[in-house]
């Protein structure tokens, strides 16, 4: 029977259902949507007759409007039945009886003003299939009818919870807790020594910078770089899972960047013994040669006069220490223990070197001028000759001692320049 009234669509087919179930009346009730309303379309038949009694539609924005049409038209569509009140068969008494005092209309449903909240909050609510209007994001408060009501929450990054609750007094509350839908990394910074602890570290994920020690991502493989100045870098993949969390300690990972130093100290051209510290431990004395961290803190001395050492990673720098001053030459070679001998040291030497040639280049010049002016001043010296004769040699004799003063005093300049520059460097 059950599978005969599934397969059947047709009035006749419904009122021939009836007679065999020897019932004297059938109904039908067909709920659609069009658009956003919800339509009902209610008949009811004569099975003897095979006719149509009577039937009713309506229209609303939800299951409990549809609900109001049925108990508000239903009652007159069912006294039109022979043999019930106000049936088209129904003999009526004369003159009036039976009076009886209108009662007051009361509805059965109640509605409670409920609390909700999930965990974590921010969840957007749907209360059996309709979104509210009134709860756009948890925590809130809605009214409910009493009774089991179906409620869905929605939060991006966690899994949809759908549940069923009863609602049954005021102030009600209603937690929801939610599941996440991805896993966590947390890395955990660290530093050896406290070097380069004040600078950042750059984290990628995918390609993608990220400025968070905690991330969420979602299930699946990821690849991780960390890069410092003063570090190695760190590259590694890590696989998440749902509601997990990874940790990567880096603590036990890191090497510092390294780059080799070659130093040594002289004091009156000669060279000496000087103590050397890195991060204010000490390591030894010059001639120094190590691997120094790129960011590690370089001392000399007695004093521990502190060298600005710009170190390069896997090369090597040499520097000579002179008092309060240096001298540095990038090799430009990757870091080996072993110097190399014979390579210049001092680029200052070849500046100083340059202006001492240039002074006694000029001086030798003024010497000429010299050697030029006793020439002019024997021609002068020479006695009968005519007076413009003593006038032009006096002339070229004032030009050579003009001549020979200004290139003694440029060429002084350069060579106490060049002096300069040694003693000072």
């Amino acid at each position: 029977m059950e599978n005969t009234i599934k397969a059947c669509n047709e009035s006749s087919c419904l009122v021939e259902i009836g007679r065999k179930v020897s019932a004297d009346y059938v109904a039908q009730a067909h709920i659609g949507r069009f658009g956003s309303q919800l339509s009902i379309n209610f008949d009811l038949y004569n099975t003897k007759s095979g006719t149509l009694i009577d039937s009713f539609t309506g229209n609303s924005k939800d299951i409990f409007g549809l609900l109001a049409i049925i108990d508000e038209k239903a009652p007159d569509l069912f006294k039109q039945m022979p043999g019930t009140s106000g049936g088209s068969k129904a003999s009526v008494a004369g003159g009036i009886s039976g009076l009886e005092k209108a009662s007051d209309y009361e509805l059965d449903e109640r509605i409670y003003l409920v609390n909700l909240s999930t965990e974590p909050s921010g969840a957007v609510l749907s209360f059996d299939g309709v979104a509210s209007t009134s709860c756009l994001k948890t925590p809130c408060k809605a009214e409910l009818r009493e009774g089991s009501i179906r409620i869905i929450a929605n939060l991006e990054q966690y899994e949809i919870a759908d549940t069923t609750v009863s609602v049954s007094y005021n102030n009600q509350s209603i937690a929801i807790r939610l599941k996440p839908n991805f896993g966590i990394l947390e890395i955990k910074p660290a530093s050896l020594d406290d070097i380069g602890k004040d600078e950042p570290w750059n984290l990628y994920i995918n390609g993608k910078q990220s400025s968070y020690w905690e991330n969420r991502l979602s299930p699946g493989k990821y690849k991780v770089e960390l890069s410092h100045r003063c570090y190695e870098d760190l590259k590694f993949e890590v696989g998440i899972n749902k509601d997990s969390r990874e940790i990567f300690d880096m603590a036990s990972n890191i090497a510092l960047k390294k780059g080799g130093l070659i130093l040594s100290a002289e004091r009156n051209g000669e060279p000496v013994n000087e103590s050397v510290f890195v991060n204010y431990k000490y390591v030894g004395e010059t001639p120094f040669i190590g691997a120094i961290p790129l960011c590690a803190k370089v001392e000399i001395g007695k004093n521990r006069e502190v060298l600005s050492v710009k170190l390069e990673h896997n090369e090597k720098i040499r520097y000579v220490y002179k008092g309060s001053s240096y001298v540095s030459v990038f090799s430009g070679e990757p870091y080996a223990p072993a110097p190399e001998v014979g390579k210049p040291i001092k680029t200052s030497f070849w500046v100083a070197f340059g202006l001492d040639l240039l002074g006694v280049a000029v001086i030798y010049a003024g010497y000429e001028e010299q050697k030029k002016m006793w020439k002019a001043y024997d021609k002068y010296n020479v006695r009968g000759q005519s007076q413009s004769h003593y006038k032009t040699t006096w002339k070229n004799l004032e030009n050579h001692l003009d001549s020979r003063n200004m290139l003694y005093t440029v060429g002084g300049v350069f060579l106490a320049s060049g002096i300069g520059v040694h003693i000072w460097f």
